[in-house]
C-alpha cells in the first residue's frame, strides 16, 4: 500500500510540474497563492500557527493581525511550492531581475577566504530557492535535505533541488559528504530553526521559551574550521525576493567545545528572532516548535471561592514539583491566577449555554466574551497564554473550554464538571469519589480533595503561631468552622454546646484553638468573640471576616494533635486528612447539605480516615482519639495523581 501511495504522490508531483511549467510565471504564483489561501480555511494547522504566534509575539500583534499573518503565510507557502515546481525553468536572468541581494560582499569575502562555509538559514521565506540562486550564480552548495516519507517522491524533489548544480544530501550517512565538502573548502546549506527533539541539541530560549536547538551544523563548522554565515530570503511582492546576508557568527576557540557551540547558537537565534519579528508571515509557524519546552505556563482560573482556588493551587504546585523533562533538568513553571468575574448571574447562565456554539470560532475572537465578563476579567483572558489551564467550580467550565481553544492549553478540571461539559474532552479530571454523575473519560478518582495532597512544611507557620501564643501549654485541639452552604448553616445554639464541651474537656484533653471561615455567619462570630475571647483554655481564636493571618490554619494543623472540622467544609476536611493526624468530622447546624457531602463523609469513615461525630458524642470521641495513634497519609493516592500529572508534561 505504501509503495502504491508513493507512486501516486510522485506522479502527482510530476503532473503538477508539467502543468505549472506551461503557465506564465505570474499565473503559477497566483495559482499557488490561491491554493494556500484555500488551505487556510480547512487546515487544522492554522490553529497551531495562531497559538505559536500569540505565544511568541504576544501583544505585538492583535488577534486580527495574527489571523491575517497566518492567512498570508499559507498564501506564501502556496507560492513557494509553485516556485519549487518551476526550478527547471529558472535562469540567471530571472534571478538578477527578481532577487535583490543585500551585503553580497560579506559572502564573497568569506568565499575567497580559503575556508569552507556553512550557510545557515531557516524555514523562512523561500528557503528552497536559496540553493538555486547560489547554483545559478556559480557557487553551488551541498544541502542537507529532509528525507520524505515516500522514496520516489523524495528522489524527484531532490532532482528539482539539484537542477542548477546543488547537491541534496540526506541525514545519516550523508553527513560524511558534508564533512568532506567543508574540508574541501566548499559550501553547505542547513536549516537551523527546528526542534532538536526531546534529547538532542542544546536547550536555549527561543522567543522567551527554552527549547531544544540543533547543534550539528555548528559542530561541523568547528571540526572543519569553517565559517558560519546566516542568510535569509524574504518575499517582498509576488516573485520579488530579497536575500539578506548577515555578519558571520563570531567564534571563541578559548571556550570548551559545548560552550563554544552554545555561544554561536545564541547568535544565530538572536538573528533569527529579529527576522521573524520583522517578517512574521514568512516563517513556518504551523510546526509544533515548542513541543519540547522547559518553560511552562500554568493559568489558574478562579471563581473567587477560596476553597476552589486552593484545590487548583495545590494541583499547580504538584505540577511545578517536576524539575525534569525527558531526563533533562531545568524544567520551570510560571503560575498566573485569573479571577473570573461575570457581570451577573444571568451573564454566567448565558455563557454556559452559548459556549458550545462559540467554541469552533472563538480562537482569535476572545473579544466576543466581553459582554459576559467585567472589564478586568476580559482584559486578562484576552492576554492569556497557557500550557495548562486549571479550574475548579461549575461556573468556570465554559471559560476554561473556550480559553483552551484559544491557547491550545491542556485542561485540568477539579471536581466533576457540570453536564454537558462532563461529556467534553479534558486532559485530566480530578474527581473525588463522592462526586456523582458521568465523569470525563480521562478521570482520576480520589478519596479526598486535592487540598489534602498539599506537600506542606508547616514548620514556619507553627513557629509563628507559637510566637503568637506565647508561653504556656501547647494546644492539642484545633477546630475549623465552616458556615452557610445552600440551605445549611451553623447556629448559635450549636456553638453554645460546642464551646461548653471544649471547655469541659480542656482540663484533661488540652487547650484548644478555633478558626472560622468566610462562610461563617456574623451571629456565630459575635457569639464566639463574646464567649471565648477571655477564656484561658481557648488559646487562639480567628474571626476570618476580621483578621485571618496566613499562618493560622496551617499552623493550627501543624501544632494540634486532634483536628475537628465541621461537616460542610469538604476542602478543609481533605486538608486535615492529608496531615495524617486524627480527624473528627462534626455534624451540627441546621438544614441539609448536598448529598455528595454525606457520601464524602461515609467514604472517609469507612476507610478509617475520619471519625464521624455529633455534638452528643463529641466529648467521648475526643477522649478516645487523643489516645489513639494517627493514621497514615494517603501517600499512594497522591503519588498516583502525581504520575498522572507527569504524563501531561
Amino acid at each position: 500500500m505504501e509503495d502504491f501511495l508513493d507512486r501516486i504522490a510522485c506522479l502527482f508531483a510530476k503532473a503538477l510540474v508539467f502543468a505549472l511549467e506551461r503557465l506564465p510565471f505570474e499565473a503559477r504564483l497566483r495559482f499557488g497563492k490561491t491554493i494556500g489561501h484555500l488551505v487556510f480555511f480547512f487546515s487544522k494547522k492554522r490553529r497551531i500557527a495562531y497559538t505559536n504566534l500569540k505565544a511568541a509575539l504576544g501583544a505585538k500583534l492583535s488577534a486580527r493581525e495574527r489571523w491575517k499573518t497566518v492567512y498570508d503565510h499559507l498564501g506564501h507557502i502556496g507560492q513557494m511550492i509553485a516556485e519549487v515546481m518551476s526550478f527547471r525553468r529558472l535562469t540567471r536572468e530571472d534571478i538578477d531581475q527578481n532577487i535583490k541581494i543585500h551585503h553580497l560582499e560579506r559572502f564573497e569575502k568569506l568565499l575567497h577566504s580559503g575556508r569552507g562555509g556553512v550557510l545557515i538559514t531557516a524555514h523562512f521565506g523561500n528557503w528552497e530557492l536559496l540553493q538555486v540562486v547560489a547554483g545559478l550564480r556559480g557557487t553551488p552548495i551541498h544541502v542537507l535535505a529532509r528525507e520524505q516519507k515516500f522514496p520516489r517522491l523524495n528522489e524527484f524533489l531532490n532532482k528539482l533541488r539539484e537542477t542548477h548544480g546543488s547537491v541534496a544530501i540526506s541525514r545519516g550517512a550523508g553527513i560524511r559528504s558534508l564533512i568532506r565538502a567543508l574540508r574541501e573548502k566548499q559550501l553547505i546549506g542547513v536549516l537551523g530553526d527546528q526542534s532538536a527533539g526531546k534529547t538532542g541539541g542544546v536547550i536555549l530560549p527561543f522567543f522567551g521559551r527554552r527549547t531544544t536547538v540543533p547543534t550539528g551544523a555548528f559542530e561541523l563548522a568547528q571540526r572543519t574550521d569553517s565559517f558560519i554565515l546566516p542568510c535569509f530570503m524574504v518575499r517582498t511582492n509576488g516573485r520579488q525576493h530579497e536575500i539578506h546576508i548577515g555578519e558571520p557568527l563570531k567564534d571563541d576557540p578559548s571556550l570548551e567545545a559545548s560552550a563554544r557551540v552554545e555561544f554561536q547558537v545564541k547568535q544565530y537565534l538572536h538573528v533569527l528572532e529579529d527576522f521573524i519579528s520583522r517578517f512574521p508571515d514568512q516563517w513556518l509557524w504551523e510546526n509544533k516548535r515548542w513541543k519540547y519546552s522547559w518553560d511552562r505556563k500554568i493559568v489558574i482560573l478562579s471563581d473567587g471561592k477560596a476553597g476552589h482556588f486552593k484545590q487548583s493551587e495545590v494541583v499547580a504546585g504538584m505540577l511545578s514539583d517536576f524539575k525534569e523533562f525527558h531526563s533533562r533538568s531545568g524544567l520551570q513553571f510560571e503560575t498566573e491566577r485569573i479571577l473570573v468575574e461575570y457581570r451577573s448571574k444571568l451573564h454566567r447562565t448565558a455563557l454556559f449555554l452559548l459556549a458550545f456554539l462559540m467554541k469552533p470560532w472563538i480562537q482569535g475572537r476572545i473579544r466576543w466574551l466581553a459582554p459576559f465578563f467585567t472589564e478586568e476579567t476580559q482584559r486578562a483572558i484576552e492576554e492569556v497564554n497557557a500550557d495548562f489551564l486549571i479550574a475548579a467550580g461549575s461556573g468556570l467550565a465554559p471559560v476554561q473550554m473556550l480559553l483552551a481553544q484559544e491557547t491550545g492549553a491542556k485542561k485540568i478540571v477539579i471536581m466533576n464538571p457540570p453536564f454537558p461539559y462532563s461529556m467534553t474532552h479534558y486532559d485530566l479530571a480530578i474527581v473525588p469519589a463522592h462526586d456523582g454523575g458521568k465523569v470525563p473519560r480521562k478521570t482520576f478518582r480520589s478519596v479526598i480533595m486535592p487540598s489534602g495532597y498539599q506537600a506542606c512544611d508547616r514548620t514556619a507557620d507553627v513557629r509563628l503561631l507559637e510566637t503568637k501564643l506565647g508561653d504556656g501549654r501547647r494546644p492539642k485541639i484545633a477546630v475549623f468552622l465552616g458556615g452557610a452552604t445552600r440551605s445549611y448553616d451553623l447556629t448559635v445554639s450549636d456553638m453554645e454546646k460546642l464551646c461548653s464541651i471544649l471547655k469541659r474537656v480542656a482540663p484533661r484533653a488540652g487547650d484548644f484553638m478555633i478558626t472560622t471561615s468566610r462562610r461563617t455567619s456574623v451571629h456565630v462570630e459575635r457569639f464566639l468573640k463574646s464567649t471565648l475571647a477571655e477564656q484561658p483554655v481557648c488559646r487562639f481564636l480567628v474571626i476570618a471576616s476580621e483578621e485571618n493571618p496566613s499562618y493560622a490554619a496551617s499552623g493550627m494543623m501543624g501544632l494540634a494533635d486532634l483536628l475537628i472540622v465541621t461537616e460542610d467544609s469538604l476542602a478543609m476536611i481533605s486538608e486535615a486528612v492529608g496531615t495524617g493526624k486524627r480527624v473528627i468530622v462534626l455534624s451540627l447546624g441546621e438544614g441539609d447539605l448536598p448529598e455528595k457531602h454525606y457520601r464524602f463523609h461515609q467514604i472517609l469513615s469507612q476507610r478509617g480516615l475520619v471519625t464521624l461525630s455529633c455534638l452528643a458524642d463529641l466529648e467521648k470521641h475526643i477522649g478516645e482519639l487523643l489516645n489513639k495513634p494517627a493514621f497514615p497519609v494517603l501517600r499512594r493516592e497522591k503519588e498516583t495523581l502525581s504520575e498522572r500529572l507527569g504524563t501531561l508534561i
